[in-house]
């Protein structure tokens, strides 16, 4: 691991003063979900521990973790190895494919291409990761060799794989129905060429790769069957590019099935896309489900008309102008389960207000479906609002407490106050029509202005499993109160909270045991010392 370097001289460099300002991350910043191999900074503070109310895990589960952390030491006897070889070719190809899963994340480097082709290279579904330092070209032309039924591969974030290896590896896998080649960002032309061959695909993930635009749309023509298309940041879809589709599958000869039919998942983050070549792509899934334009040139919302079965939309970072006018446009959606309105804004500019959050919680209360809703990064939020009595708090009370995940990561404005609606209504709440508890499992908050002031209403989130609360003005003791309460929290993230002592954000957790194990051992203490004064005085 790398050491960083200096900056400067720390000698003569004046001291910094600290601000009590919330540092938020610049409008529109990209988040982890945008990165192409996103990963846990060093400086993040998360804390976690093992669910007590949780599953148990199965015996298969429990065995293939404990064979992973076996397998080095077996490894290393040759004794116990040969006995082991043996059983690895014996196991069922279901549990090959799970045993990898559990070996890429306990010993990824220790995989060599002789030990993968040999015992993992086979079945119906292969999943290579840049994280196995072992897979090298070698590796994947014994792909077709071992498993020329395959119709599951997975090659995610595989720099050094050439346009011509992986159009090699694909053209001997006819019956490919999932391809996923997230971050292989040599995947160019010649491989999507030879994907459109695989006339079974179902799937196909493209995101961070680098294929031109006619490829791609002849991809679409010659694959009917496609329900999962991933296009994220492909560098050369630009409006015309993207339009040009839609002209080629209506000029296409008609078959039994026509092109993007079936489609249910469509994901073009961080593309050249716009309205009118959205539109025009729209025209051609009827059927579609989940819809991802983050990070593009989107300005409307109008042309959602068309998906009445949308369950999903991601529309972050995009240029709209959210108005009360604007959502008066957004049609009916039953369906609607995840909505991302994070950071939206033109010029730069955030336009969430709390104008238009009232709006907008009005037409997200009666949805019955919506279980996740992101509007991060808006700003302005809360600017012109009274702290507990705004739109906010408005939006919490009607839809947050009714969501599975909520992230209001990046709202200075927000405040503790401003979380009351977690409470159940004691003025509604009665024997015959109770106030549910909050269906909360996730909250994000970094970035605002909470405190220990919102520990009590957090934790009526009986149900929460992780918590944000990244450079927030948290302390101990606030944090202590939300962990006695929300017995199946696990994740905990503490990053940059200046109230508890930067050591013991990463292991917060223990820091809590040992409070209350002291707590607890504090009257046993007293009354010992209780018990030798009145023995003194006799």
């Amino acid at each position: 691991m790398s050491k960083r370097r200096a900056s400067g001289n720390p000698s003569t460099a004046p001291p910094k003063k600290r601000s009590n300002v919330v540092q938020l991350p610049s409008f529109g910043a990209e988040n982890e979900d945008d990165n192409q191999t996103p990963s846990n900074s060093l400086s993040t503070a998360l804390s976690t521990r093992q669910s007590s109310l949780g599953d148990v895990p199965s015996l298969v589960s429990i065995s293939l973790r404990a064979f992973a952390r076996a397998l080095l030491p077996l490894y290393e006897n040759e004794q116990s190895w040969e006995r082991t070889r043996r059983q690895l070719k014996g196991l069922p190809e279901l549990l090959v494919t799970r045993l990898l899963s559990v070996l890429r994340k306990e010993i990824p480097t220790y995989l060599t291409h002789g030990l993968l082709v040999a015992h993992f290279i086979r079945g119906t579904e292969i999943a290579l990761t840049g994280e196995l330092t072992g897979v090298h070209n070698l590796t994947l032309h014994a792909i077709p060799d071992n498993c020329p039924d395959l119709v599951h591969l997975e090659l995610r974030d595989l720099k050094k794989p050439s346009d011509d290896v992986l159009s090699s590896v694909i053209s001997k896998l006819p019956a490919l129905e999932t391809l996923i080649l997230r971050g292989c960002t040599q995947a160019g032309s010649k491989t999507v060429a030879t994907a459109a061959r695989c006339s079974e695909l179902r799937v196909l993930n493209l995101n961070y790769t680098t294929p031109s635009a006619s490829s791609i749309g002849a991809l679409l023509i010659a694959c009917p069957k496609l329900e999962v298309l991933k296009l994220a940041a492909i560098p050369k879809l630009n409006p015309s590019a993207i339009s040009s589709w839609a002209k080629e599958i209506l000029s296409a000869e008609s078959s039994e099935e026509p092109p993007l039919q079936q489609l249910l998942s469509l994901k073009l983050r961080g593309t050249g896309l716009n309205d009118s070549a959205l539109i025009n792509l729209l025209s051609l899934t009827p059927n579609l489900e989940r819809l991802d334009v983050s990070f593009t040139q989107v300005r409307s919302i109008a042309c959602l008309s068309s998906l009445p079965r949308l369950r999903k939309l991601s529309l972050t970072s995009c240029p709209i102008n959210i108005t009360r006018v604007e959502l008066k446009k957004v049609p009916d959606l039953p369906h609607l389960e995840i909505l991302h309105l994070g950071a939206v804004g033109v010029n730069g500019s955030p336009t969430l207000t709390d104008s238009a959050l009232y709006a907008l919680t009005d037409l997200l209360e009666p949805l019955t479906r919506l279980e996740n809703v992101s509007l991060v990064g808006n700003s302005k939020l809360g600017l012109t609002s009274k702290k507990g009595d705004g739109a906010l708090a408005d939006f919490v009370s009607r839809v947050g407490r009714k969501l599975a995940m909520l992230n209001l990561g990046g709202v200075p404005s927000l405040s503790s106050l401003d979380l009351r609606g977690l409470l159940a209504d004691q003025e509604a709440t009665s024997d015959v029509n109770p106030t549910p508890t909050p269906r909360l499992e996730s909250l994000t908050l970094s970035n605002t202005g909470v405190d220990n002031e919102a520990a009590n209403y957090i934790s009526a989130c009986r149900n929460l499993e992780a918590l944000a609360l990244e450079n927030t003005r948290f302390t101990n003791e606030g944090v202590f109160t939300i962990i006695d309460a929300c017995e199946q929290l696990t994740r905990l993230d503490l990053t940059s909270c200046r109230g508890i002592h930067v050591t013991d954000r990463r292991r917060f957790f223990e820091v809590w045991e040992e409070a209350r194990a002291n707590q607890n051992a504090q009257p046993d203490v007293v009354e010992g010392e209780g018990r030798n004064r009145r023995r003194t005085r006799r």
